[in-house]
């Protein structure tokens, strides 16, 4: 399939004629800077992550440890959004120079109008010039992002419901939970099992007081010394959830927290 994709674009380009292109453009160099800091604060040294080799070392170095998720996570939200586009401008996550979308069987209206482009039906019409598969290449890539972000936010809602009774139960669920950012205010987590986000603020982190250090992004116990950073684990429960905001906020289990300061006085 990626090879068809690829040859169909090459021929549309060697026509010099518009075509519609699938594109990803390179990520900017501030929000790699911004990931490389995280990855390191994680423990995981990385080089120059604008080249591509570096950031396949350190995809290598993290496979399998405990931080993998996070760090993996971390360098999606540092790129940019793939998008369609009438220039050939190069696909940066699957490394190519010419990308299209042509698969058959059809999926998507994008796969059908490059059929259309390569195969000539419809030659002459408006929406095939340049300035017409710009405004198409919008419009798809556009109504491509809301249905996506429809279909996310319909799915998180059930996920929320699901915690607010968790929240109202007599008797608490604890969830394993992945630390993914450390700030000033709380742990930014992640339940792996239900790919949800949520926070635990520093009154959800209780026995210590919790002092956060910018240069290091991690949080440190003032008594116990107990350190949380990115890419630890964490027993957490449903503290409240505002389903207006669709946020959910947790709190780190008794027993979590014990077992992280009874480590921490060893």
């Amino acid at each position: 399939m990626l090879l068809a994709n690829e040859v169909v674009a090459l021929e549309l380009k060697r026509r010099n004629r518009p075509g519609l292109y699938r594109i990803h453009e390179n990520p900017d160099p501030d929000r790699l800077q911004e990931f490389r800091a995280q990855a390191k604060s994680m423990g995981f040294p990385c080089g120059d992550l604008t080249q591509r080799g570096e950031i396949q070392k350190l995809l290598n170095r993290v496979r399998g440890q405990a931080g993998e998720s996070v760090v993996k996570i971390g360098l999606l939200k540092s790129l940019k959004r793939a998008m369609y586009s009438p220039k050939p401008l190069g696909h940066y996550g699957l490394a190519k120079l010419n990308y299209t979308h042509f698969t058959s069987p059809i999926r998507r209206y994008s796969d059908l109008v490059v059929h259309r482009v390569l195969f000539g039906h419809g030659r002459d019409h408006a929406d095939f010039n340049y300035d017409g598969l710009s405004r198409l290449a919008l419009h798809l890539s556009n109504t491509e992002r809301s249905a996506a972000e429809a279909e996310q936010e319909s799915v998180k809602l059930k996920k929320l419901e699901y915690f607010d009774r968790q929240a109202h139960a007599t008797k608490r669920t604890s969830f394993q939970a992945l630390i993914q950012e450390v700030r000033s205010s709380g742990l930014l987590v992640q339940l792996p099992e239900f790919v949800i986000q949520g926070m635990v603020p520093l009154s959800g982190l209780q026995g210590d007081l919790f002092v956060f250090n910018s240069q290091r992004l991690e949080l440190q116990g003032q008594r116990t010394k107990v350190t949380l950073r990115a890419g630890q684990s964490l027993q957490v429960e449903v503290a409240r959830v505002d389903l207006a905001r669709q946020q959910v906020d947790f709190q780190a289990s008794k027993q979590s927290l014990l077992k992280l300061l009874s480590t921490a006085r060893i």
